[in-house]
């Protein structure tokens, strides 16, 4: 449907918003990002100003490829009932936003002109990769997650011009000074444990009352992502971890390397050390990406993430320092196994999570770059 259609139809106070998704065939990558986009728009903040209309085409028509269906039926969004058809140039007139999902569709789409916007997502063809674990919906599965991150993170973009909402324009009504703590060390090892009466400011205005909090104390961390874009792979630590005792799986993690930030060390000096000492590889570069709480509700624990380039030709065995009771196996595997590790959910740990789900939307510039 174009953004011309149904304009009658529109709620009032709303304007429209058109999105094309076009792939060679129309077959799988586009169908995807249509009952994707059909699914996640309207549970967006997005939904208060616009009405949406979500169309997918191709430069062929290759029929809908049900492996695609039935992937998306397993997270329950019924693709079933669209249908493959023809790129036109009046679907592209009619669009607000033409995304192209793959090099082909990106080197052959006609020319784009007036205030249609335009977007390029090169995702590899699902129904030509190579299987060789005996389930053809693998690949089917990891561009259906791939889609999914893509097209929330093109919803966060949107979101955060809008006034009033993302980063830019968002200021916290309290700040420290809204905040009453006393507090006491109740245990102190490997971990810190404190016990803290607290009070805040309430948004309905007053005072909370005084209530009891137990607060995990931890230095700051770096986490680092390792990454040869020669060889578009990633480096992966395998360690026990005794927060993972209860895991079903086992204690041993795939995880990025990782260290703790002692007082007078910068972040980029410990993310160096680490990697070394945990990977046996030499940092040729280093970018940091970005800092999150790892669980702010009982612990102070904040990660900040970089991103390293490593030559991983020569990179393996065992590794860590013996004093520190580290004893840590080295992998070296295509960001194509890592991301299919991860939606699997081999790779199960926060941090790690993150870092790949980076990488899946940084990938291409970031290896154009590096490279």
């Amino acid at each position: 449907m174009s953004k011309a259609e149904n304009t009658d139809t529109l709620e009032v106070g709303k304007k429209r918003l058109s999105l094309l998704f076009v792939c060679t065939g129309n077959a799988c990558r586009s169908q995807i990002a249509e009952g994707w986009a059909r699914n996640l728009l309207p549970q967006s903040s997005l939904a208060n100003e616009f009405e949406f209309c979500v169309g997918s085409a191709g430069l062929e028509t290759h029929g809908l490829n049900p492996n695609a269906v039935v992937v998306m039926q397993e997270v329950g969004v019924d693709i079933s009932s669209q249908t493959c058809d023809l790129l036109s140039a009046q679907q592209i007139d009619n669009a607000d936003w033409v995304i192209t999902l793959c090099d082909h569709a990106d080197q052959h789409c006609p020319d784009i002109t007036g205030q249609v916007e335009r977007r390029h997502w090169g995702l590899v063809d699902p129904a030509k990769a190579d299987v060789n674990v005996g389930d053809e919906l693998v690949p089917f599965r990891r561009t259906r997650e791939e889609v999914k991150v893509a097209i929330l993170q093109w919803i966060a973009e949107q979101e955060q011009q809008i006034k009033g909402f993302g980063e830019l324009h968002y200021a916290p009504q309290f700040g420290i000074d809204d905040v009453q703590v006393e507090g006491e060390t109740v245990y102190q090892g490997f971990l810190e444990l404190q016990h803290l009466q607290v009070k805040h400011r309430l948004f309905e205005n007053g005072w909370s009352e005084t209530f009891q909090r137990e607060l995990l104390v931890r230095h700051p961390a770096v986490m680092v992502l390792l990454y040869d874009p020669l060889r578009d792979a990633v480096v992966l630590i395998e360690q026990f971890r005794a927060g993972a005792l209860a895991d079903r799986q086992s204690p041993w993690l795939l995880e990025m390397v990782a260290g703790i930030v002692e007082p007078g060390e910068s972040l980029a000096e410990v993310a160096r050390r680490e990697v070394l000492e945990e990977a046996g590889c030499e940092v040729l570069e280093l970018e940091q990406l970005m800092q999150y709480w790892i669980s702010p509700g009982g612990s102070n624990e904040q990660v900040t993430l970089f991103c390293a380039k490593v030559d991983a030709s020569n990179v393996g065995g065992v590794h860590g320092l013996v004093e520190e009771h580290e004893n840590i196996r080295v992998h070296v595997v295509s960001v194509e196994t890592a991301l299919s590790a991860l939606s699997e959910g081999v790779i199960r740990d926060a941090s790690s999570t993150i870092a790949l789900q980076w990488l899946q939307l940084h990938r291409d510039e970031l290896r154009g770059r590096w490279s």
